[in-house]
């Protein structure tokens, strides 16, 4: 029937179905027995197939169901653990075994791979006894207990956590999953159970949760301390922009008054346009090297005191230092050296530094490099590890070799000097067999200052300058009128310029302009039309120091300080229009970069007068003197080089020489304040009480751990002034304060931010060399108190420098006795120019000479006493009928006679042999100046 109606099946598969099989029935049989079959057999047919549909279907949603049912277990499973009570304490660590509770959890004790520090909490979770098991805190001495947060039965009953660090079991959570009820402290057997790892977790994510338990909630206080300080910063402005780049979200606020739309808080990065054309590397908030990639900004830090330093604005360098990291390579040439791969390097990897040690003395490793030559600066990371020999390092393959022993047993770049030289040969030599030391990070790169690290391996690396800038259209800005004011820190040298921030057209013909400037000074530039319409050339510059510029422009005004010391305002000044971008650290195109890095900036649309451009360029953006927390009169602060009578109180330390001629006794030239402290930070607080009212000079300085750190000058005006001190790292450091030799200067006090100050090892004990004498011995001529002879006498001689020397004094008896009560050890003499100039008779001259060494004599019998005659006089001063070498006679007469007299100990000293004689070092034809 199926071929006659159609439906052809061949080797079972059908070949055509023209009609249904209820059709043909129709057709043929009509109504009746075959129309029913044929109908019955339709319908079981197509019931089967709706049957099979369904079957399929339900084959088919097999997935979905097995997915709906993880998540209802999922369901489940959380509902059960909905009762688990997560800490927001951090745990530090874990045990793997048992752990003896009343000495394993102390101070520095190691605990699974950690060291232990008081107040820590840990996790014991293997002990020998299980009633034991918990959470406890490290203490400094003796037996540990538990943790107070987990202490009581309440507090465990279904605590979780999540274990910090440690080389087992870093990012687990733990779980106890008893009840209140079911806990008996110290009989219950505590079995914690371990929950997986936290989802997301890393231990340095960890970290800077802190308290918090989501990292957000810390990134969101984080945040609004930045606003409020920022906000602080322009509290009295409608309008401007204040940039921290040195904060842990580095940010940005613009306020303007006159477009809402451009308002704004939040991350710099919403706003900062930067480029760099390869990665860099800078330190992260735990001091740990870290890779930056293309164009992507670097906010760095001190790797050893974790300081934030700001954004890195540095030019572009290369390091051709193969493999610096991994001496063992062959391309570093070991002779009585050897080399492991084995140290915690600056990124916190194990075994990504090296660690090299002498097997004899002298042991060298060297690398040579071909390339021409050039200027080329060269550092290291070097950390002691064994002995306590001299380390040397060269780059010229041992033509030179510079002391490179580090100060600590920490890491510490060192460097040596920039070199000029093709093909350097670099690398490092250990003095003494046995000594070994870790090194990381070698780096010889083009240029003489260093930047930060550059990682190589097979090949150099050659890194991109940073450019930074924002759009000036985004942000309040008004060309006619203005101030900005930046903060930052070079390692460039003070002989290249280094720009802070620029605002230009993106042409050199037209910008505003703050740098340091090659003359080692501050700089404030407005180039209109090609033209500089203004130069202010505020301050003196110094190297890794924190710099602060602050510069204001308007109509015909043009004005900027440097760390508190203001320039010559600029008086006809043009400023540019059509000014579109901000660029900092560098200019057009990364020229002339800061080489250091940006910490804060600021811009606001009104101009500011001198006085608050000081304050603002010496106290920062609070522009407001610090309070002082040290008082002057603090019994760790010792004052030595002085004959003076101090005056102390709790408000002001001051002093007034014995001897009262001319004002000048108010002048203590060479007296030293000194003090220790481990401040990064100190402001010295001063007030030049103008009581000096003759010759005036007051420049004096400060030594830090007995070298120059900088100068200071006292204005010749009543009023406070104040001197900013800022380190890089945490230190135990010596200040000692040199007062000027012609100004009244009291000190008022210290702030240090809260840092204790002790006292030194005493310089009161040192050798008191007494001057007396006149303007020569006062110092006059020198442009600061380290140039006079005097403190360069002292300085080589290791005695004090007691300064009785007084401007336009003649030979005056009584004085012998002011300079023997000054407790001398020796004493030098100079008289006879101002006697020259009152044509004081030879006879009388010599009589007062030999009655102040007499009165002298009599209260330091036997002291070395020094006759200085006097230096070279030029013949314009010397046009007098008694001449100064009539003068120098009746001084050698005068020692010649006491001496012959029994006075051992009188010597006379001929001026003329002691600097050349001659202008070039008596500029004024009577005073040394700095080269004589």
């Amino acid at each position: 029937l199926d071929e006659v109606v159609g439906n052809v099946a061949i080797d079972g598969i059908q070949r055509s179905a023209r009609q249904s099989m209820a059709d043909h029935a129709q057709q043929i049989a009509a109504d009746g027995p075959i129309a029913d079959a044929l109908a019955a057999e339709a319908t079981a047919r197509a019931a089967a197939d709706v049957a099979l549909n369904i079957r399929v279907d339900a084959v088919a949603s097999l997935p979905e169901e097995v997915e709906d049912l993880t998540g209802r277990v999922d369901a489940v499973e959380a509902i059960a653990t909905a009762g688990v009570i997560w800490t927001t304490q951090i745990v530090k660590v874990r045990s793997t075994a048992n752990v003896n509770l009343a000495t394993g959890l102390v101070n520095a004790a190691v605990l699974n791979g950690v060291a232990l520090v008081t107040g820590d909490h840990v996790f014991l979770g293997s002990q020998t006894l299980p009633a034991e098991n918990g959470l406890y805190t490290v203490v400094a001495a003796g037996a540990a207990s538990r943790a107070i947060f987990a202490d009581s039965a309440a507090e465990l009953a279904h605590i979780g956590f999540v274990v910090q660090s440690g080389t087992v079991g870093t990012g687990e959570r733990w779980t106890l999953a008893m009840a209140e009820a079911d806990i008996t402290l110290g009989t219950t057997a505590l079995i914690f159970s371990p929950e997986g790892i936290e989802p997301g977790y890393a231990a340095e994510v960890q970290t800077a949760r802190g308290a918090y338990v989501v990292l957000n909630d810390r990134l969101d206080a984080l945040q609004l301390a930045t606003l409020n300080d920022l906000s602080q910063t322009l509290q009295y402005d409608d309008s401007g922009v204040a940039i921290a780049l040195d904060t842990p979200i580095p940010s940005i606020l613009i306020k303007d008054a006159a477009a809402p739309a451009k308002r704004f808080f939040g991350s710099l990065t919403a706003k900062l346009t930067s480029t760099r054309t390869t990665a860099g590397w800078y330190f992260d908030s735990l001091g740990l090297l870290k890779q930056a990639g293309v164009n992507v900004p670097r906010f760095t830090h001190d790797y050893k005191s974790l300081a934030p330093r700001g954004l890195l604005c540095e030019p572009a360098r290369a390091n051709r230092v193969l493999w610096n990291r991994d001496l063992t390579n062959a391309a570093w040439v070991k002779s009585n050296i050897t080399a492991a791969l084995d140290q915690v390097g600056l990124d916190g990897n194990a075994a990504s530094a090296s660690s090299i040690t002498a097997t004899a003395a002298d042991g060298t490793v060297l690398q040579a490099i071909a390339i021409a030559s050039a200027a080329y600066f060269q550092t290291a990371f070097i950390k002691r590890l064994i002995g306590t020999g001299p380390i040397y390092m060269t780059m010229d393959g041992g033509t030179t070799w510079t002391d490179v022993t580090p100060p600590d047993a920490y890491w510490n770049r060192m460097s040596i000097p920039s070199q000029t030289l093709p093909n350097p040969n670099v690398g490092f030599r250990i003095g003494t067999s046995g000594d070994s030391i870790a090194i990381d990070l070698v780096q010889n790169e083009n240029g003489n200052y260093r930047t930060s690290p550059m990682v190589t391996t097979a090949a150099l690396f050659s890194r991109g300058v940073d450019q930074h800038s924002l759009d000036l259209t985004g942000i309040p800005f008004n060309t006619t009128l203005g101030s900005i004011f930046i903060e930052g820190r070079t390692q460039a040298p003070d002989n290249i310029q280094r720009t802070m921030a620029q605002l230009d057209d993106a042409t050199a013909n037209n910008h505003i302009q703050c740098n340091m400037s090659s003359l080692g000074g501050g700089q404030f530039t407005i180039r209109e039309a090609n033209v500089v319409r203004a130069n202010v050339l505020p301050g003196i510059t110094v190297v890794d120091k924190t710099t602060r510029l602050a510069a204001s422009w308007g109509a015909n005004y043009a004005q900027a300080a440097l760390d508190g010391s203001v320039g010559a305002q600029d008086s006809v000044v043009t400023v540019p229009t059509g000014l579109t971008k901000l660029r900092i650290g560098g200019g057009i195109s990364g020229n002339f970069p800061m080489g250091g890095t940006i910490a804060r900036l600021t811009l606001r649309l009104r101009t500011m007068d001198g006085s608050e451009l000081t304050a603002l360029s010496n106290f920062g953006l609070a522009g407001a003197e610090p309070l002082v927390d040290v008082v002057p009169n603090n019994s760790n602060i010792e004052d030595s080089d002085y004959a003076a009578v101090l005056t102390a109180t709790s408000s002001q330390v001051s002093g007034v020489r014995p001897i009262v001629f001319s004002g000048y006794q108010h002048a203590n030239p060479g007296w030293r304040r000194r003090f220790k402290t481990r401040a990064t930070s100190v402001v010295l607080h001063f007030q030049n009480l103008n009581l000096v009212s003759g010759s005036y000079n007051g420049k004096g300085q400060i030594l830090v751990d007995g070298v120059h750190n900088t100068y200071f000058t006292s204005a010749q005006a009543l009023g406070k002034f104040f001197v900013r001190l800022d380190f890089a790292s945490n230190a135990d450091r010596l200040i000692e304060v040199v007062m000027p030799y012609s100004s009244s200067v009291a000190h008022l006090g210290i702030t240090t931010y809260g840092a204790p100050i002790t006292l030194p090892t005493p310089r009161s004990t040192l050798p008191r060399a007494v001057f007396l004498g006149d303007s020569r011995h006062q110092g006059f001529n020198s442009t600061s108190i380290d140039k006079t002879w005097m403190e360069i006498l002292c300085r080589a001689k290791g005695w004090q420098h007691i300064n009785l020397g007084y401007g336009s004094s003649g030979v005056t008896s009584a004085w012998g006795t002011d300079a023997g009560n000054a407790d001398p050890d020796v004493v030098f003499i100079t008289f006879d120019y101002n006697n020259r100039t009152a044509q004081t008779s030879l006879a009388s001259f010599k009589a007062s000479l030999e009655a102040l060494i007499a009165n002298l004599r009599a209260v330091a019998p036997l002291v070395n006493v020094y006759v200085v005659s006097s230096n070279w006089i030029g013949a314009a001063q010397d046009a007098l009928t008694l001449k100064i070498a009539d003068y120098r006679q009746q001084e050698l007469d005068a020692v010649n006679g006491l001496t012959v007299a029994g006075d051992t100990n009188l010597f006379y000293i001929d001026g003329l042999t002691l600097t050349t004689n001659g202008t070039g070092s008596v500029a004024d034809g009577i005073h040394p100046n700095d080269t004589g």
